[in-house]
């Protein structure tokens, strides 16, 4: 919807130097439209059982970091120069883990972050194009030229033609 938001503007812009009457231009708020949407809300409910899962996974992970550098300094804490030297094979073996662990954990964040993105694209796409056509059905229903985002308009004389988008997609 940014991209829809950003088109709206950028034609707003271009067309401002043209005089539009009121039965050539409409304003449809796509927030209202969309948050109450049912596809979008249970979009949005996956997404959100996604990330939360993948924080869970996040958390474990930075915690077993955590749980390292807790052990290192217990070990190490109040030992002599002697002493530390003396297990530093076993504290080069902590940090290997300790870097394995750290790099598993960026992979991991990298990995989600993409998953979600693509999950996201793959569940908007359809529902954008769904409420672009139903704009365009409203829009040619009422005969009108032009339709932008309300909340990008600092005032409007047009058709505010909302309820009729959320109505032709069944929205109650």
């Amino acid at each position: 919807m940014k991209n829809l938001k950003l088109f709206s503007i950028f034609t707003f812009l271009m067309l401002g130097s043209f005089s539009l009457s009121a039965q050539e231009f409409g304003v449809v708020s796509l927030d209202e439209v969309l948050n109450s949407y049912p596809a979008k809300i249970n979009a949005n409910k996956e997404l959100e059982g996604m990330i939360k899962t993948h924080q869970t996974k996040l958390k474990e992970k930075q915690d077993a970091l955590q749980a390292i550098e807790n052990e290192v300094k217990t070990k190490t804490d109040n030992k002599s120069q002697a002493e530390i030297q003396a297990m530093m094979p076993e504290l080069e073996k902590k940090q290997q883990e300790y870097i394995t662990k750290q790099q598993d954990l960026v992979n991991y964040q990298q990995a989600a972050a993409k998953e979600v993105t693509d999950r996201e694209d793959a569940l908007m796409g359809p529902i954008e194009a769904t409420v672009k056509n139903s704009i365009k059905r409203v829009a040619d229903q009422k005969g009108l030229k032009y339709v932008m985002e309300k909340s990008v308009l600092l005032y409007s004389n047009g058709v505010d033609i909302t309820a009729d988008v959320k109505n032709d997609l069944g929205i109650k």
